[in-house]
This record gives C-alpha cells, structure tokens and sequence, in this order.
C-alpha cells in the first residue's frame, strides 16, 4: 500500500498532502484505474482546482492520457513535486514542497493542467513508448502488421492528445529520440517553447505592429485575455494602456480603487510615474476595460517592463502580478513605438 501520487493542493495555510492510500502495486504507479480512483477522490474530498502536484515513475500510458483530461476538464492545475508534513504544523495539515520526478504516463498526465509548473530541480521525462515484448527481445522477428498498425495509432493518440493540450506536437518526436531505456528529461528552455510548461499569466516576448502611419509596442499574455499597448499620439502624447479583455467587473472597480491611491509620485508604469489625473478607466460594453495612463513627458524613460510593482514601496494589495510583462525585446520596441507619434 503506498500513494498512488504525491497529489497535493493549495490550502489557505499552506500546501497540504490530500492523497494518502489510494492502493497500487508500485508506489506512484499510474494505472488504467488511477482516473476513475482519483475522480472518486476528488467528488469525495470536494477537491477544487489544484493545483495537483505529481510525483510518480509512470506506468499505463492511457491511463495517464485519461488522467490529463480530467485534469483538463476540471481546471485543475498540476506541477512536479514532492511533499513532507511540516512537523510543527502537521495538524493543521500543511507540507514542506521539494522536488519531484514525473515521468512516462506521469508526463503527459502533466500536461492535462490548465497552468503547468515546472520548479528549477523538478525532473519531467518524455520516451518512446513500447511493447514489453519488444525490450525483451529488441532484435528478435517479432512483430505483426498488427503491432505496427498499433504504433502508429498510439503515435496519433499521443500527437492529438498533446495538440488538444496546447502543446507543441514536436513534443512527441522529442519522446521519440529516446530510446526504451531511456528517459528525455525536458529543459526548462525546451518546456516553455515547447508550451509543455505553461503559465497563462506569463507574457510573450514585445512586438512591435504598425499603426496609423506609425508604430505601437504590444505585449501580450500566454492565453490572450490581457496586453499592454505602448503608443504615442498627437492628442494623448506617449501613453500605456492596460487591457483586460475578461468580462470581469470586479476587474474595474480594482483598478479604479488603486488608481485613487494617494501615492506622492503616481502610480508605477513601466518604472515611469503616472498621477490620479492622468489615469483613465474604461469599461467596454462587453464587460472588458481599457485603464490608460498618459505619461508625464513627451519622451519618457522606461526603466522596468512592468506595471503595478511591488517596487518604492507600491502597496501589495493593488500590485498585480497579470501586468509583469516580458523583458524580452522590452527597451527597443517601446523606443520605437515612443520615437514614432502619428496623427490621431
């Protein structure tokens, strides 16, 4: 008897195990009934939506495939970890999170996360999938036109089921460079190009689109709903608008409250200072808003790629994290969209 994964999620305290004791043959084991078990689990604990930690060898691949969807399906988030009570607080039930291995099954059930954390010394392991038969006796004349019809339809599975995840279907050629003994253990690097990792909040790299007979900088989060739009115009001067898309109306009201903070120098906007007066919040008839900030002087310096900061003392209840862009191709694409005002 052992866990079936180190299954955790996030509790008001801390990070607290919620998986003890669902039986398998092999610790961390991923089973054709790990899905339904875990469904029971969650219906029974009212579990919400993560995220869920996972930390197992693998083991059915459909299982694993099955346990991604319900992942998918219920909003739940997943990362790669371990847990540990914290003995000083093991009643109220929260745990130390360490490291962790995911591999095979385990990998592509990761994927089924609608966010996918992947912590710098977390190891997640991609292969070539195979039949037992086959590592026994590698060389041996054994397979039918069967086996191979089966290959191919196990690599269309794992190709649509990572496309329907929104991942990179490379991915499945990256398994495939290794070998039945042999584990891919995805970069970092590789598990952000490859969308494997996957923060919705986190921005694309600044681009650059004509507009207007002149340009403006864009940056744009991973899912679409929010950007930051760096422009210069004849009539409002060089000016930052900050778009959440999300039909949100509590949205709104917060940006409105934080932009009435009687802050000395004005709120931080890319490391430049905007006042209350040259705030502006719009709500759109869809439900989304537009909050602009005209900036103090006709060519401003912008030292940091983000907006609301915890930076000079920023208050923490109005500092968001969903407007820390990319700093990549930050300075010169606001150079140019600030260098190139055109006519309104």
């Amino acid at each position: 008897m052992g866990l079936l994964l180190n299954l955790c999620t996030s509790r008001k305290y801390g990070t607290a195990e919620i998986a003890r004791a669902v039986p398998t043959r092999k610790r961390g084991e991923i089973t054709s009934d790990t899905p339904k078990q875990f469904e029971s689990f969650v219906a029974l604990q009212k579990f919400g939506t993560g995220p869920v930690r996972l930390n197992s060898p693998g083991g059915n691949l459909f299982g694993g495939i099955a346990l991604g969807e319900l992942f998918r399906t219920r909003g739940i988030s997943t990362e790669v970890g371990s847990s540990a009570p914290i003995q000083q607080a093991k009643e109220a039930g929260v745990a130390d999170r360490s490291p962790g291995i995911c591999a095979s099954a385990c990998a592509y059930a990761y994927l089924g996360g609608v966010d996918r954390a992947l912590d710098k010394d977390a190891k997640l392991g991609f292969h070539r999938f195979y039949q037992e038969n086959a590592l026994a006796q590698p060389s041996a004349k054994l397979f039918t036109g069967q086996d191979l019809g089966d290959a191919q339809m196990i690599t269309a599975a794992l190709t649509l089921y990572t496309l329907k995840m929104g991942v990179d279907a490379a991915l499945v050629a990256l398994a495939a460079s290794a070998g039945p003994n042999e584990i891919h253990w995805i970069s970092r690097d590789d598990a952000l190009k490859l969308r494997v990792s996957y923060d919705p909040r986190a921005y694309k790299p600044w681009r650059v689109e004509p507009y207007r007979g002149g340009a403006i900088a864009v940056a744009e989060n991973s899912d679409g709903s929010k950007n930051v739009v760096v422009s210069c115009s004849r009539q409002l001067g060089p000016n930052v608008a900050l778009i959440d898309l999300k039909p949100v109306s509590e949205a709104a009201s917060w940006y409105e409250q934080c932009s009435r903070l009687n802050l000395p120098d004005g709120q931080p906007v890319l490391g430049a200072k905007v006042g209350p007066d040259r705030i502006r919040v719009i709500r759109r008839k869809d439900g989304s808003i537009v909050v602009r900030f005209q900036l103090p002087t006709e060519n401003p310096t912008l030292t940091s790629s983000n907006l609301l900061s915890f930076d000079d003392g920023y208050p923490r209840a109005c500092s968001s994290g969903d407007f820390f862009t990319s700093r990549e191709n930050f300075a010169p694409a606001v150079r140019l969209a600030l260098r190139n005002c055109f006519q309104d």
